[in-house]
């Protein structure tokens, strides 16, 4: 019996992207997926990303060995135009698993690690605040019912 998965993009909140990750996703998926995102880089547009992986089930060393690749295919795009990415992980060993591969690879742009949605929501927005596009940081605070955050100076 083979287990199913998905992998949803969500622009709606642009230039924040909401990527879902459920079950197992099939490669075919993480490629789709990845061919989706190097789209949004090729924009030449600054955004941030959220990776939601609640019901994800644990990535296998074939999909991880992809996602090194990628990131080190589109160095020079990732920096220039992904100002950050927090990913939610609610699993003790996805959060492993994120945890070495973070140990053994920093990504070319930073990012954290978050337990709930809000706490990513609220770093993601900062990244936006901090490059200057506070209109849609506010937008999107306001989207995920967050109170604005004061800024200093």
């Amino acid at each position: 019996m083979s287990i199913s998965g998905s992998i949803t993009i969500d622009g709606s909140q642009w230039p924040l992207l909401v990527v879902r990750f459920v079950g197992h996703p099939s490669l075919q998926q993480e490629e789709a997926y990845l061919a989706q995102m190097l789209d949004y880089l090729k924009r030449e547009e600054k955004f941030v990303g959220i990776i939601d992986t609640q019901q994800m089930s644990v990535m296998t060393s074939e999909h991880r060995q992809r996602l090194a690749e990628f990131v080190k295919e589109h160095d020079a795009l990732l920096r220039t135009n992904f100002l950050g990415c927090a990913t939610v992980i609610t699993s003790p060993m996805m959060q492993l698993a994120a945890s070495l591969i973070l140990y053994l690879k920093s990504p070319p742009f930073p990012y954290l690690t978050a337990s709930a949605l809000p706490e990513a929501v609220k770093w993601t927005t900062k990244c936006l605040d901090d490059a200057g596009l506070y209109p849609a940081a506010q937008r999107i605070r306001q989207h995920y019912g967050l109170h604005e955050e004061q800024r200093v100076g």
